[in-house]
């Protein structure tokens, strides 16, 4: 890619000046001032077992702090990584927890809920068994709730932690609380399935994690768009591979505002044309942490509308960017615009959103 095509700020607040005296940030930036491998290598164990030692005394403030108070996002990356493995790796046999976010697009002329819980799970099971995703003789698998993300996010990483150690155990432990999707026009909802894969030691994963959708892919759309019907209601569900927890809050956050960015653009583009006018696409980064995008016409202050990406700590502001000029080159939207400055979040008190005349 060259330069032109990234050129978007990151607007997340950094403190480059914070004490390298909190130990994980001390570690994590050690990592990545290393010279050499070895020495890399060296500084991420040592931000693992300091992890470790803090999980198992379920002291999270301190995990909290650091991942608050990092210097750049790359050092925030080290930190994250370094509290995933701590979670995710034992070094032997445990249980996998893991799960499978589900992107909902859904529309209906009239407010109809959705099912909150997947009634054949056992064919949905037997499916990702098929294709590969579960090893055949693996013990793993789907529960069938759809989970609300708050639901997955209350499952912090010293719980992960013990659960990740409580082998069969930890299938007791999964959140059950389904959350129907109530569906009135157009929306797009994030829900997830949970599971337990058992590693046995010495063994290899009865799980395949992660990587791209492949075979199971249209199935899988096709056995959930059946389980989740309803009267009135248009659906498209987009699975995304499984990963283990942490990871999946992170991919699936990410694909719901991706996806939503797609539904959003794709009929803002319609109906611009519609109007036989030649959309106009802008994105600017704002000093609230969030991305704003726009489509609207020249000469036209009416029939624009806004999109909005709140960042999580670990969107990647030059993918999302990438990502929307290669969404724009689809929709045959020639007219692409990237503010270079970091704008403010309003003016006189109204939210700050580029349109064609402003440019």
């Amino acid at each position: 890619m060259d330069a032109v095509r990234h050129i978007l700020p990151d607007p997340r607040q950094y403190h480059p000046q914070v004490s390298l005296t909190n130990r994980l940030i001390h570690h994590a930036q050690s990592v990545l001032d290393a010279p050499d491998a070895g020495e890399r290598d060296m500084w991420r164990q040592a931000l693992v077992a300091a992890m470790d030692e803090m999980l198992q005394r379920g002291e999270l403030l301190s995990i909290s702090v650091a991942l608050a108070m990092v210097p750049t996002q790359a050092c925030y990356q080290v930190v994250w990584d370094g509290l995933r493995q701590a979670v995710e790796e034992t070094g032997g046999a445990r249980a996998q927890v893991f799960a499978m976010p589900l992107v909902l697009v859904a529309g209906s002329r009239s407010e109809t809920t959705l099912p909150g819980e997947i009634a054949d799970v056992a064919g949905l099971n037997a499916l990702l068994r098929q294709h590969g995703v579960f090893a055949a003789d693996g013990d793993v698998a789907l529960s069938g709730a759809l989970l609300h993300p708050d639901s997955v996010v209350g499952l912090d990483a010293a719980t992960l932690y013990q659960l990740t150690r409580k082998h069969e155990a930890a299938r007791d432990a999964l959140p059950q609380q389904a959350a129907p999707v109530t569906v009135k026009e157009e929306g797009v909802f994030l829900r997830y399935l949970m599971g337990v894969a058992i590693q046995r030691d010495g063994e290899p994963s009865p799980l395949r994690q992660g990587g791209a959708v492949g075979a199971w892919g249209m199935p899988v759309m096709k056995l959930l768009g059946e389980q989740l019907k309803a009267d009135g209601v248009t659906l498209f569900p987009i699975a995304r591979p499984p990963l283990p927890v942490m990871q999946a809050l992170v991919a699936g956050n990410f694909a719901r505002f991706e996806v939503a960015l797609q539904v959003f653009a794709s009929s803002q583009i319609r109906r611009l044309r519609e109007l036989d006018k030649e959309p106009v696409a802008i994105v600017s980064a704002h000093d609230n942490g969030e991305l704003h995008f726009t489509l609207s016409a020249r000469g036209d202050e009416r029939n624009w509308e806004a999109f909005v990406w709140p960042l999580a700590s670990l969107d990647n502001v030059k993918l999302i960017e990438e990502n929307f000029r290669e969404l724009m080159a689809e929709c045959h939207v020639r007219d692409v615009h990237a503010i270079a400055e970091l704008q403010p979040e309003s003016r006189d008190g109204v939210p700050l959103f580029f349109t064609a005349d402003d440019l």
